[in-house]
């Protein structure tokens, strides 16, 4: 079944923010993550985070029958 184009590009925005996210900690912990940075990723997240939101808004797909484990966010718990 190919991707349809909305989901592509979320996932596109994921990949995208978890880069963003893996090089921010990467220089936080070294004391070296610029405010420009920060701000950049701010957007990023931000951005994601709409996406995110709107996508929730569309008809989700039918289930495929395979044992799959919803994603659990550690706030939600």
């Amino acid at each position: 079944m190919p991707v349809s184009r909305p989901h592509t590009q979320l996932a596109t925005l994921l990949r995208r923010g978890q880069w963003m996210l893996d090089e921010a900690a990467h220089k936080l912990g070294g004391n070296q993550l610029p405010a420009a940075d920060r701000h950049a990723v701010t957007a990023a997240l931000d951005e994601l985070s709409a996406a995110l939101r709107e996508h929730t808004d569309e008809p989700a797909a039918p289930a495929t029958g395979q044992d799959e484990q919803p994603v659990v966010v550690e706030g939600e718990r």
